[in-house]
């Protein structure tokens, strides 16, 4: 019965394409669902063949004047088939059938995940092709590298201890990021070390774990949420001696797009006046049992 009524939607939707005119056509038309995706196409001057994007996608300010198409990695098919754009990309469907419904529809549909510099390279070339700015690409592609290999070559030069990280997506359950994540990576080039080693992605972790491991300072990424109310987190370290960094911009730290390496930038700035030599703070304050 699901099935069938999904197929009667795509088949309106369809109809609705064809027939409608409440709809704009937008022969060679771009759909970005990834926010990450939204930046690259407007930093790679091609922001002139965007249609529409995620309810996600909000940088450049400009492009928060196109339709909405769908949230994040969720297109909603009826207004996308309706719009008739030559391209939909995102970094995955919730649903894959969505991809193959939009392909069967005429529509071309580039998935790709999105999940550290490998991956910003990879997107980076494929937008090249895509667009037709092979030129912008390539020069997209020099600039990271040079950018990551700046921070290496200053990783190296300082020849100090990583300060050991926690990195707080969200607070209650206790989200962090983990191994091989973006803000694993992201961290590792200025200069934190990551205190969850042993699980990748995005795992939950106890308190217990965090105060086992006690790391020299916590990255918040969890909007919203203050760490001060909960009086659990007083028995952390860097809790206690104010080592607490919330990012300036999380977004550019957190989306594998143009703009991370600026984000970068500021996390190390900002901790080195968190942190003026380099290493972690003796703790002469005994947390109360």
């Amino acid at each position: 019965m699901r099935r069938l009524f999904r197929f009667l939607i795509l088949l309106a939707a369809l109809c609705l394409a064809a027939c409608s005119g409440e709809e704009k056509s937008a022969p060679g038309g771009v759909v970005s669902l990834s926010p990450a995706l939204t930046e690259l196409v407007c930093h790679l001057g091609r922001e002139d063949r965007l249609v529409a994007r995620s309810t996600a996608c909000d940088w450049p300010e400009s492009v928060k004047s196109l339709p909405t198409a769908g949230d994040f990695a969720e297109p909603e098919l009826e207004r996308i088939l309706a719009m008739k754009p030559a391209l939909v990309v995102s970094n995955e469907f919730v649903n894959p059938k969505d991809a193959d419904a939009l392909r069967q529809a005429g529509i071309a549909v580039e998935l790709h995940p999105c999940d550290g510099f490998d991956d910003y390279r990879e997107w980076v070339a494929r937008m090249g092709h895509l667009l037709d700015c092979p030129d912008e690409a390539e020069a997209e592609l020099k600039r990271a590298d040079i950018r990551i290999a700046e921070f290496e070559v200053e990783l190296n030069a300082a020849q100090k201890k990583p300060l050991r990280a926690l990195y707080v997506i969200w607070d209650s359950p206790l989200l962090t990021a983990g191994a091989d994540s973006l803000p694993d990576a992201v961290g590792r080039l200025a200069g934190l070390e990551n205190i969850v080693k042993s699980e990748k992605g995005y795992p939950s972790i106890s308190l217990e774990f965090v105060l086992k491991e006690d790391p020299d300072v916590i990255v918040w990424f969890a909007h919203g949420k203050d760490w001060k109310s909960n009086p659990s987190w007083s028995g952390i370290r860097a809790i206690r001696q104010g080592h607490v960094l919330i990012p300036r911009d999380d977004s550019a730290l957190l989306r594998p797009g143009p703009r991370i390496f600026d984000g970068i930038a500021d996390l190390k700035t900002d901790l080195k006046k968190m942190f003026p030599s380099g290493q972690p703070s003796v703790d002469t304050e005994v947390a109360a049992p």
